[in-house]
């Protein structure tokens, strides 16, 4: 055992070695777009393990709008939450866009992320007739966003990386979306 962690301890210090020498480019955010969605009143699908709650939320429209385009959000996109015993909330939707050209584009966007904060706040955040109070200050809404189209004129978006911080709104989401470059 003593050999096992000594040569785990003499890589370890290897790899430290290297990586320090390597000056790696640090990512640059920048401000890419502004997405509003709204939606339908949440059903839930029943417990899960670990004491969690599944939700399914429904989309019924909105608007987005990037610095490469804008137009509106197809019907019928979701929100699948698991919901924690303290209300966090791991996020996981899918939307698919339609874009305002004369012969439009679909985009779909596929998000990951983590609605986290006070108990009290995010109870508030679940009761739409109170979510409208909630400072977006209060608490975390955190997404990794990836996107993908066939339209060869927005090809540049399937292999772009955003991340976003949102808020929720009444029967609405809110976010900015920031290119990681």
């Amino acid at each position: 055992m003593a050999k096992l962690s000594f040569s785990r301890l003499a890589i370890t210090t290897a790899m430290l070695a290297v990586a320090s020498s390597i000056n790696l480019p640090v990512p640059i955010l920048t401000r890419d777009f502004h997405l509003e969605c709204d939606l339908n009143p949440k059903l839930s699908l029943g417990s899960g393990p670990g004491n969690t709650v599944f939700n399914w939320i429904s989309f019924t429209g909105g608007m987005w709008n990037a610095t490469w385009g804008n137009g509106t959000i197809e019907q019928g996109g979701h929100d699948y939450q698991y919901v924690l015993p303290a209300l966090a909330a791991k996020l996981d939707t899918r939307y698919l866009l339609k874009t305002s050209d004369e012969k439009p584009a679909y985009i779909e966007i596929k998000t990951d992320g983590w609605r986290t904060g006070p108990p009290e706040v995010l109870e508030a955040l679940n009761d739409p007739a109170r979510a409208d109070d909630v400072d977006p200050s209060t608490y975390k809404f955190r997404l990794y966003i990836s996107m993908n189209t066939g339209d060869p004129r927005y090809n540049h978006v399937n292999t772009t990386m955003w991340v976003a911080s949102g808020m929720r709104k009444g029967a609405k989401v809110i976010y900015d979306a920031y290119l990681v470059g």
